[in-house]
């Protein structure tokens, strides 16, 4: 049986949410340590902030990349809420353990349509 290798998660542009107000793409980065790897599976899940992330249950699959492809766009965010991710390998003979789990937090988006009464 085929070794796969632990993979490194880390989240590229963390907070670099300066404008717009609300987050349409968060985008995700790991290592490939692995040398026979078919496809990455990325899973997510969400939790009250980033430091619930560690012990934050309940991750489903929400893609699979291709072998050798290190890196995922999330464009399905919802505003105000923190999501959780991580990765694992997969060959025909499973599955790597997971990498590290890391997460980010989507501000709300600013109100619109505001009328102030006098």
């Amino acid at each position: 049986m085929s070794r796969l290798t632990t993979i490194v998660l880390t989240l590229l542009a963390l907070l670099l949410w300066v404008a717009p107000a609300t987050a349409e793409t968060l985008n995700l980065s790991w290592t490939d340590n692995s040398d026979n790897e078919e496809n990455f599976r990325i899973e997510r899940t969400t939790a009250t902030n980033v430091a619930a992330c560690q012990t934050s249950s309940g991750f489903t699959e929400i893609a699979t990349t291709a072998a050798n492809v290190t890196t995922f766009a999330d464009a399905t965010l919802t505003d105000g809420l923190t999501y959780c991710y991580r990765v694992r390998a997969s060959n025909q003979n499973g599955f790597s353990n997971y990498s590290n789990i890391a997460g980010a937090s989507v501000p709300l988006g600013a109100p619109s349509n505001l009328i102030v009464a006098p």
